[in-house]
């Protein structure tokens, strides 16, 4: 033990200052309880907002309920309305699958129209229209490992290109006969989409291949299909619709078997006699269809509507440092009901995280007189159609971005492994962590913020799991939540999580998943992290700024 050196009068006041700082925080943590945690998710994750889907009423139920939780806690409203909403408007396109068809011309022989389900993904127009020679590509697969290429021998630029799903399949125990496993999956499509992209086709129809069973997408996933099917955008911001293909705009296009049999007649193979082939032989067998032109309509429904984001200030104290500010982030919509009527309640996604900046919102506000900085509390819209809330927010911040010292986001912070939590969920590996464990996103932009996070979860005696957390990561969960739109302004970011469930996008993510020891300990952490930006005297340095990575 080192002795103590120190005089007893100086040593007296070391001693108070300790006790004032720590008594500060414990001010603040005392008002975030596991029964108020309780209550405010309870509502959020309840059957009446029907899964907070952005654009419905369930999302405007819980718009309200957190203005009225942030003006009973005294937050400031800083929009332009001073109602603590920020709006934007939401363009949705939907799919009227009642006027979309194919129609195949063989030459001579008169035009066959096929009305069978097909489903256009990511609509740019209000119509689809196209016609062109079509070109048989069997899998769609280029795979320099195993020297295939199924767009050996077939040029397909400005054709319309027709693809099977998944990959050649060891018949006997339908396993694939690639080196890559992602081509056994009915996923594989997403995996080709760029290589079929770059060789710059009109359009690309998808198929199921006939070995898996099913005639159509739609069978396999008709819920995927119905949101895949779907356009949503922010009118404010122009067109951002996610890309399939990034720099191309080929259609993508998945159609019923029944018409790529069509399609294929004229060259007197079925799609199942060339998968046959295809597998048999290891060969992709492509060629382009003869004497054979199909054209593709849909329209698409347009709906606009205003949905809001939710936001209050704390004001620091500090003359000039309260026009800094330290921004937490959370976003308040889930995945709505799907087509059987069942609710996803989102509870720990992001019920969890919602709740919590409710509580850390009032904490601030009972050691309000400690803030230097000022705290902005931030509810984001839309951030499972594709981060529109936050990227709204930082194209028409209400405080300037060069004043925003940090982002600290929650999504997801309420659950704890269980005997459950194994395998995989949607292609990805669970990873939920355990009551004393939490997934930390970000730090890289900024050493001085990773220290006081280092620092702070040592004092609540937490761990920190970091295996997420590379930008390179193939889940790439680094740009997934609302953090990025701040990082990549360059301001450095804090994502707190407790990892991936079971549960997760699923209606079985309620009230129940929930652990609130858990859920109170990330809060604790997360409100800790924002006092001591807040206080300290320094703004932190951004010695990584993400415009230079």
């Amino acid at each position: 033990m080192i002795k103590n050196i120190l005089p007893p009068f100086f040593l007296m006041i070391v001693l108070v200052l300790f006790a004032s700082s720590g008594c500060a925080q414990k001010s603040g943590l005392k008002s975030i309880t596991i029964e108020e945690l309780e209550s405010h998710l309870s509502y959020l994750a309840s059957d009446e907002l029907e899964g907070r889907s952005t654009g419905e009423p369930g999302l405007d139920l819980a718009a309200k309920y957190l203005a009225e939780q942030a003006a009973r806690i005294g937050l400031k409203p800083i929009d332009e309305n001073g109602d603590f909403f920020q709006e934007y408007t939401l363009i949705k396109k939907i799919q009227d699958h009642a006027s979309s068809s194919i129609t195949v011309s063989h030459g001579r022989k008169s035009d066959v129209i096929i009305n069978k389900p097909l489903y256009c993904l990511n609509p740019s127009s209000d119509t689809i229209y196209l016609s062109g020679e079509v070109v048989f590509a069997g899998y769609g697969i280029y795979s320099s490992k195993d020297n295939y290429n199924s767009f050996e021998g077939v040029d397909l630029q400005d054709k319309i290109v027709l693809v099977m799903n998944r990959g050649p399949m060891d018949p006997s125990n339908d396993t694939s006969l690639l080196q890559n496993r992602n081509w056994q999956s009915h996923s594989s499509w997403r995996h080709k989409l760029m290589g079929l992209g770059m060789r710059m086709p009109k359009a690309v129809l998808i198929v199921m291949d006939p070995r898996s069973g099913f005639q159509s997408m739609d069978e396999y996933g008709g819920e995927l299909m119905r949101y895949l099917s779907r356009s949503t955008s922010v009118k404010e911001l122009g067109d951002q619709r996610r890309s399939m293909v990034p720099g191309h705009s080929a259609k993508i296009i998945f159609i019923h078997r029944a018409a790529a049999d069509e399609i294929l007649q004229s060259s007197g193979k079925t799609l199942s006699e060339l998968q046959d082939s295809i597998d048999s032989s290891l060969t992709p067998l492509s060629f382009d269809i003869p004497k054979t032109r199909v054209s593709i309509y849909s329209r698409f429904t347009r709906e606009e509507k205003p949905v809001p984001n939710v936001a209050g200030l704390i004001e620091g104290n500090d003359p000039e440092l309260k026009k800094e500010v330290i921004v937490y982030s959370a976003h308040f919509d889930h995945l709505g009901v799907n087509n059987k009527g069942e609710i996803y309640y989102g509870a720990d996604d992001n019920a969890s995280g919602t709740a919590a900046l409710v509580e850390i919102g009032e904490a601030f506000i009972k050691q309000q007189k400690d803030l230097k900085r000022s705290i902005l509390i931030l509810w984001f819209s839309g951030e499972e159609i594709g981060l529109f809330g936050s990227k709204y927010y930082a194209d028409q911040p209400l405080i300037p971005l060069d004043q925003t010292v940090a982002n600290i986001n929650l999504d997801m912070i309420g659950t704890v492994r269980t005997e459950r939590d194994t395998g995989f969920i949607y292609r990805e590996k669970v990873s939920v962590l355990g009551m004393d464990s939490i997934s930390v996103i970000g730090g890289h932009q900024s050493t001085d913020l990773l220290d006081i996070h280092n620092k702070t979860i040592e004092h609540v005696g937490m761990f920190s799991d970091f295996s997420m957390n590379s930008p390179d990561h193939p889940y790439r969960y680094y740009y997934r939540s609302d953090h990025f739109n701040f990082a990549k302004n360059d301001i450095p970011v804090l994502f707190y999580s407790t990892g991936i469930h079971v549960d997760y996008h699923k209606p079985t993510d309620n009230y129940e998943r929930i652990n609130f020891t858990k859920f109170k300990k990330v809060t604790d952490l997360a409100f800790l992290v924002g006092y001591k930006l807040a206080t300290q005297p320094e703004r932190i340095v951004v010695d990584n700024p993400y415009s230079e990575w």
